[in-house]
Parts: structure tokens; sequence; C-alpha cells
């Protein structure tokens, strides 16, 4: 009986499968690693990549669209350069545009649309990142480029996947159009857009608030902490982070004030996500989550820092955790607190009647 499940199952599979491919009558996603040889095959809907020669670095990817509503999900695995840049812009028409040699550096007057004047993250280090090209960008078709303003690319790998508009259910509290890619991941579109992510401030939701600590990708190998002021003890305390570097068979260590709290093991992602064949230990972000011990948290100034060691039992000597050396950085490093009502000395509920607390600029000091 069990071998007749798992049969009748399969059969389910193929034919979800099977209407899905007939929606873009097309294969619907695309990967391709740099350099792209000559001989290589590419889908209908993609045409053979391209590298015109000029000063700057510059790749041009002729393209179809196989549907007319559909739009276009490019995650790009590339390494970021100390000031530089890497943009990327759409050409409607079937032309390749000029030479890398005619376009303009960043914030110059293009005749293409440029959907992203800077994808780097600030980081100087490998990464990966997502951009939403919609379907009334597309149209009929055109190019896509991405140049660089070094003669290298930088750029070792990019997933191309057709995405529909399909029927679904959210919150009304959510405004943002939700975008589900091929591995069922959902983000919101706005994360989507290749801006720098907007600074958020601390928040009230009934008695538990959410201190955003850092706005921007911060880099921590060589020790930075970070500094939370609060006005009482919270019940309960939550930690998350995206990290970007960590080796395998390593975690984070967590300390607050000056002692070992605990530690981070950051998700792992799935064997068929394109991070890990481009390079070691795994270019992307990983997202790791830490119930704090609120004895670790004192009334006023808390200092957060971050420390890496290999998985298995703690050292016996915490305080002697060297800081990583390879390249590793935090972002959407968060601090969620729960305080009931009272705590703080109001027996009302907050809802932004007390003062949350405030992160402050990371300082680069060592754990």
């Amino acid at each position: 009986m069990t071998a007749h499940f798992r049969h009748l199952l399969t059969g389910v599979v193929l034919v979800i499968a099977s209407i899905a491919a007939r929606a873009l009558d097309t294969p619907a996603e695309f990967t391709l690693d740099l350099p792209f040889g000559a001989n290589q095959a590419t889908p209908l809907w993609l045409g053979h990549p391209a590298t015109p020669a000029g000063t700057f670095a510059t790749l041009d990817l002729p393209i179809t669209p196989p549907d007319a509503g559909a739009s276009l999900l490019v995650t790009v695995f590339y390494e970021e350069k100390a000031g530089g840049f890497l943009r990327i812009s759409w050409a409607a028409g079937p032309s390749l545009p000029a030479t890398g040699s005619d376009l303009p550096g960043p914030g110059e007057v293009s005749t293409s649309s440029v959907l992203c004047d800077n994808f780097y993250e600030g980081i100087g280090m490998s990464n990966q990142r997502s951009l939403l090209v919609p379907a009334d960008t597309l149209q009929q078709g055109g190019t896509l480029h991405f140049q660089t303003g070094d003669s290298a690319l930088g750029i070792s790998r990019i997933k191309l996947e057709w995405l529909e508009n399909a029927t679904g259910l959210a919150s009304p509290t959510i405004t943002d159009v939700l975008v589900t890619s091929a591995d069922g991941r959902t983000q919101p579109s706005a994360e989507l857009a290749g801006a720098p992510a907007l600074a958020v401030d601390p928040a009230w939701k009934d008695q538990i608030v959410n201190v955003p600590i850092t706005d921007v990708p911060v880099r921590i190998e060589q020790g930075v902490d970070f500094t939370v002021h609060t006005d009482g003890t919270p019940a309960r305390a939550r930690l998350s982070l995206k990290e970007s570097g960590l080796p395998w068979g390593q975690h984070l260590v967590v300390w607050i004030n000056n002692a070992r709290a605990g530690v981070v093991h950051p998700a792992t992602p799935e064997l068929a996500d394109p991070g890990y064949a481009v390079d070691a230990p795994y270019v992307g972000w990983r997202e790791g989550t830490f119930f704090v011990p609120v004895t670790a948290f004192t009334t006023g100034d808390n200092v957060l820092e971050f420390s890496t060691e290999p998985d298995g039992p703690s050292p016996a000597t915490p305080a002697a955790n060297p800081p990583a050396s390879a390249p590793l950085a935090l972002k959407d490093l968060n601090l969620q607190l729960d305080y009931p009502a009272g705590s703080l000395g109001n027996s009302a509920a907050p809802n932004g009647t007390i003062p949350a607390p405030a992160p402050a600029a990371p300082a680069s000091t060592m754990p």
C-alpha cells in the first residue's frame, strides 16, 4: 500500500508540472555561468550573451518574454569591488546597445532604462541579490545590460526565472506585492527593486517592540559592536539576522555586554540553491535567529558583538574566541523585545506611548 501511494503522489506531481510547463510553453528558468561558451545552448527566449569590448566591462543578454504577462526575476552572483558599481539597465527593441566604451558612468544620462544604478551593497565581497523586472518594462523584448566601473565584470553566475500572476491569499496588513519564486521563497517586491534598504525606526506592536540595529550591511570580521539602549529588562527577547561569508561547519557566537550569550546557526539552503556551486563557502545571505537570555541585558546601554567558532562543544575559555579572518558580513540585524504591560512603569499597552529602545551606530571594537 505504501508503494502504491507513492506512485499516485508522483503522478499528481507530474500532472502539476505539466500544467505549469504549458503556461509558458518553454523552460521557465535558466542559469548561466560566466564566461559563457560560444557553443552553449540557450532557451528560445534568451539570445546568446555578449560582452562588448570597451573601457568598462559589459554583459548584454537579449531577451524576448515568452508571455506578455510574465515578469523576470534576475538573481546575480558577483564580487563587489571597493568603490565600484554594478549597473543594471534595460534597452527595449531587438538591437544590441552601444559598446561598453560608450556607456555612461553612474549619474550620467543613458538612452536605456536604468533598473538599478548600483546593485552593490557596499560589503566589498562575494554577494547574491535579486532584481524583479516587471512585465510592463519587458513588453516585446530587448536587452538586459550589466555594466561595472572596472575592466572586469565580476559576475560569476546569473539565474533568470519567469514569474506570472497567480491568485493567492495574503493578510490585509500587507500592502506590497508578494513575489514567490520556484523554490517557494516569498519576498515583498520592494526588496527586489535594487534600491538600498530604507532605514526602519523601532516600532511597537501591542507589548512587543522591534528594534532594527542595522539599516545597511556591515562587515564584522575585524570586530564590530552594536549598542542598544533599553529602559528595562524584557520578559523575552529574540535576535534575528542575515549573514554572508560564514564557512560551513562554523556558527556565530553572540556576546552581550562582554559575556557569551549563546550561538546562532544560520539556516542551510536547499542543495539546489545556485549559491552553492559558485564559490566557497556559499554566495548569498543566510538567515539566523537566537532566543536571547534576558538576564544578559542591563538597563541602559547594551553592547552586542559577534565572533565565529567551529561547530561542536564550546571551548573551555570563551573569552579566547577570535574574530573571523575571512570576509564576513551581517545585515537585517533586529532585536525583538517583549515588555508586558506595566513592566516599564506604564500599565497601558505601548502602541508608541513608551519610547522604544534605540540602536546606536556600530563601532569597530573587538569582542
